[in-house]
């Protein structure tokens, strides 16, 4: 009998006898593929398996006669390559452990279809799906699927299988750990898929791009701020914050956040934001306190595109801002408004969105796409890298992997500076103190200063392969020892401006060329000089910094209300939005600063115009101010014409007031007639005369308004008083009863 540890080896039916022994020769079912490899491989493995079949029988003996045998064979076959003693049992191990599968014997010898296609394509989604790899989803399919009685695509149960690969003999009642001809676990895992297959189903696409192609982008012919990438940063360290006692934040060590602003055509930084991440308390909904870390929002980007074109204008070409769609964005209000007032000059552009978020077990995937705007990415690393060596507090990239070990003992004794407990162990400094303190992580003015300094470093720097960048042939003076012409520094490099100051013999004999990569600021400076920029006036640079708030068009005014600063309130004096309908919803762009005006404009972003407060002021006009309640009057006076022109140009109401204008012509022509015919009598006859008419015409409605013996209703006297009320208009109340 074979030992156990053979014995309990897995064995393919094709290459077995029923006795559980290896044939060692080649199945029937396995001749046609055996016949496609190289002869070579054919004469090895047929001389292979007859060295190893007299191995067998030394196997089953045991003992001293397997070594002593196997060094006895290898004698026997030295004339064989590869037969070796320890080979040979090697090889047997092998063999056996395969369940008498040739294919063991070759090395990475891969199946040309010895497995259904059904069962490939089904292995290969068995691992993509294994977190674990390949072996594991391997053991799962020979340990698990196969015994329990799964039905396996191309193959069926393993005692259908098993029925059909041996019909004379009765199907086991027990699973008899018997498997198919090439199932051995390293012949299945070289069915595994591409590394992209299985990282994009295991880990996601934001994984799999390393494994998938790249597209290169070529960037040489761009123009200064063409394009312009943004993107968050989070710095390798830590610094101490002092607190700030106004926004109830306390003194702590935190993380440093910040912005930053490239432009990709000469990697040039045009503008940053940098500064502390502190814990926040802030409250809920059910009125709990929840700690909050604060982080960078939409404003911070409006910030950094001020400061960004507040410093280099604006070209006169179309500026496409490429942005995330997460913390360092922009808000797609501001970005078509931005659209319209530049007229199409200034576009944002977001990095891509992953087209295919959901995953097979139908969750959606998160994350972004970084290579979109790798060219801010790749520079992160050569900035931390010069910060680590600037500054302390170094956290690490991730500070429970590869801080410090020393990092716990740094942040106690920072506490101790700037915490405070009822003990009095920690001493609860100031801010204004704690400033002036030099402790393990420096305060932010230091990171801020340090942070500066690289940047300034990394646009002189010209050790890169940026993408597009000029040659710099410069000249260093041969022999420093010999005194070199005027002008000419005999240790650093020369430009080439510097050789028209030598003779043609000298700049031959004494000058080497030195070739170097352009810097990032001398490609800036170049490229702007052919490119120039115009400055922005104020007034089109505050576009930048106005927030956006969402505010109704509602009784002739813009209101909206933003926490903590409250309500607002604009009015329309110039008639802007006389064609907006009532409870229209907009869009209210407002500096907080200066919150006495508002720029409005659609929920798309389409300009209206700008709106004002009423008395320039959210408190109000000043009552000891004559001239301002003046002209406060005058503006509300202008919106009552505003109003009434309004209610004027509608056709119900133009219609009313040309029956109001025919009614007073009506009423001066029947004036005009009266005063013709009186015109002659004296002053006395027409008083009396008219006041005999209205005492007859008061003697006539009293005799139709007299009621009758019969009972009349208050509907008839109601009918009898409308008719005779036209006839006498200027009856009183006494003559009518």
């Amino acid at each position: 009998m074979i030992s156990d540890a053979y014995s309990l080896a897995p064995t393919s039916a094709a290459a077995i006898t029923l006795d559980g022994a290896p044939s060692f020769s080649i199945p029937l079912a396995d001749q046609v593929e055996f016949a496609k490899i190289k002869e070579k491989w054919r004469k090895d493995i047929t001389a292979t398996l007859a060295v190893l079949r007299q191995a067998h029988a030394l196997r089953v003996r045991g003992g001293y006669a397997w070594v002593s045998g196997t060094i006895q064979l290898a004698a026997a076959h030295r004339h064989l390559k590869g037969m070796s003693a320890p080979r040979i049992r090697a090889k047997y191990k092998a063999y056996v452990e395969s369940g008498g599968d040739w294919r063991a014997l070759v090395k990475g010898y891969t199946s040309s279809g010895g497995q259904p296609p059904a069962f490939i394509e089904f292995l290969q989604g068995l691992i993509e799906q294994s977190p674990r790899g390949a072996a594991a989803a391997v053991t799962h399919l020979r340990e698990e699927l196969w015994p329990s009685g799964v039905s396996i695509p191309g193959y069926g149960t393993w005692s259908e299988w098993f029925a059909a690969t041996w019909p004379d003999q009765p199907v086991p009642t027990r699973f008899p750990r018997v498997y198919p001809s090439g199932w051995s676990p390293e012949n299945l895992s070289r069915h595994k898929s591409s590394r992209a297959c299985r990282a994009f189903m295991q880990q996601g696409y934001g994984e799999a791009h390393a494994y998938l192609p790249k597209l290169k982008r070529d960037t040489s012919q761009l123009r200064p701020m063409e394009i312009i990438v943004i993107d968050d940063f989070e710095p390798d360290h830590l610094c101490t914050f002092p607190g700030d006692p106004e926004r109830g934040i306390a003194a702590q060590t935190c993380p440093i956040g910040g912005l930053l602003a490239k432009c990709v055509a000469t990697r040039k930084s045009l503008a940053w934001l940098l500064g502390p991440r502190p814990l926040r308390d802030e409250r809920q909904p059910d009125g709990t306190i929840k700690k909050v870390r604060w982080n960078v929002r939409a404003l911070d980007v409006q910030a950094l595109l001020y400061e960004v074109f507040r410093r280099w204008g604006l070209p006169d070409y179309n500026v496409t801002i490429l942005c995330e769609n997460k913390s360092a964005t922009i808000s797609p209000a501001l970005e078509q408004f931005l659209l319209v007032a530049f007229e199409g000059r200034v576009r944002v552009q977001r990095t891509s969105i992953i087209e295919n978020r959901t995953l097979a077990n139908g969750f959606v995937e998160g994350g972004g796409t970084p290579w979109e705007k790798g060219w801010i990415e790749s520079d992160f690393n050569y900035n931390w890298n010069q910060l680590a060596l600037r500054l302390d507090g170094w956290k690490g990239s991730n500070q429970r992997l590869n801080g410090p070990g020393n990092h716990d003992a740094k942040e106690i004794h920072v506490l101790r500076f700037i915490g405070a407990d009822a003990a009095g162990k920690k001493l609860n400094l100031p801010p204004e103190i704690i400033s002036l303190l030099r402790l393990p992580f420096p305060n932010p003015a230091a990171v801020e200063q340090a942070f500066a300094e690289i940047m300034h470093v990394g646009e002189q720097r010209t050790k890169h392969r940026f993408n597009g960048f000029d040659t710099v042939t410069e000249y260093r003076w041969r022999d420093p020892k010999t005194p070199p012409p005027a002008g000419i520094d005999s240790f650093a490099p020369n430009p080439y401006e510097s050789l028209a100051l030598l003779t043609p013999e000298q700049q031959e004999l004494m000058m080497v060329p030195e070739p170097r990569n352009e810097s990032p600021l001398e490609r800036w400076q170049r490229l702007s000089a052919e490119h120039p920029r115009r400055e922005l006036s104020a007034p089109v640079l505050a576009l930048f910094l106005l927030t956006p708030n969402k505010a109704t068009w509602r009784n002739h005014t813009v209101t909206f209300t933003k926490k903590p600063h409250g309500g607002f309130s604009y009015v329309d004096e110039d008639g802007i939005l006389a064609e907006v309908p009532e409870r229209t919803e907009l869009l209210a762009y407002v500096d907080f600063n200066a919150a006495e005006s508002a720029v409005v404009t659609h929920l798309d972003g389409r300009p209206l115009g700008i709106v004002r407060m009423l008395g320039d002021s959210r408190r109000g006009v000043d009552i000891t101010d004559p001239e301002a309640m003046e002209k406060a009057r005058a503006r509300r006076a202008k919106l009552v014409n505003i109003v009434k022109e309004m209610l004027r140009a509608r056709p119900l109401h133009q219609a009313t007031d040309a029956r109001m204008v025919a009614d007073a012509a009506h009423n001066d022509a029947v004036v005009a007639t009266y005063q013709a015919a009186a015109a002659d009598l004296p002053a006395a006859e027409r008083i009396a005369a008219a006041r005999g008419e209205i005492a007859a015409e008061a003697e006539t409605r009293k005799r139709r308004a007299r009621p009758e013996k019969t009972n009349r209703g208050l509907a008839d006297l109601t009918a009898a008083a409308s008719a005779a009320a036209p006839a006498a208009p200027a009856a009183s109340l006494g003559d009518l009863l």
